[in-house]
């Protein structure tokens, strides 16, 4: 079993780079950014924001960048909200339309979160050729043993419908499906209960 630990913040490019790769074609960074946004740009929308929850201890590493994961435990909403501005400030700068797109998708993206304390799953990456080897599902452990510990719930949201089987088989369900508005993606909102 892969060991898994806190990032330090001198982890952060490094992890961010395996995070923006995972993601370059992803809907929600491409909704983001632009169709023709490219994985450099994916990448620099992950680095700024990683090195706050980096210092944070909420970034965490599977083996030596093999895999990366972002948890929000709760009783993390200010380092949330830092994250979220950092992220829509560059979303800002990279976007291809100022980042207008970006933000009101994200505010949807918000309205759809529990209201209750709940560990949320912000992002999860594992290096292409070590797929299927338990990386990811060490990272998914981290929260799934935090939210079982408090007795809370653990969230997630994925645009990506081959994602929506590999969350079911670790215990999340569905509780919401839709498209997000002005056409952007169909997004998938996911719950474990513990």
């Amino acid at each position: 079993m892969v060991e898994v630990t806190r990032a330090s913040i001198d982890r952060v490019p490094e992890l961010a780079s395996l995070i923006g790769r995972a993601f370059a074609d992803d809907p929600n960074a491409l909704w983001s950014l632009g169709p023709a946004a490219t994985p450099e740009q994916v990448i620099q929308w992950f680095e700024a924001p990683d090195r706050i929850v980096a210092q944070e201890g909420l970034l965490w590493e599977a083996g030596h960048a093999l895999g990366a994961a972002l948890w929000f435990p709760p009783g993390t909403e200010d380092p949330y909200r830092d994250y979220d501005r950092e992220s829509r400030r560059v979303i800002k700068v990279l976007a291809d339309d100022g980042g207008t797109r970006g933000s009101s998708y994200w505010d949807w993206i918000e309205e759809h979160l529990p209201s209750e304390p709940h560990w949320f799953l912000d992002s999860i990456a594992v290096r292409a050729d070590q797929r299927g080897k338990g990386i990811g599902r060490a990272l998914i452990d981290i929260g799934l043993r935090g939210a079982k510990e408090e007795g809370v719930p653990a969230f997630l949201e994925t645009a990506r419908p081959e994602n929506v089987p590999k969350y079911e088989h670790v215990g999340f369900r569905v509780v919401n499906d839709e498209d997000a508005p002005s056409s952007g993606p169909h997004v998938w909102f996911m719950q474990f209960d513990p």
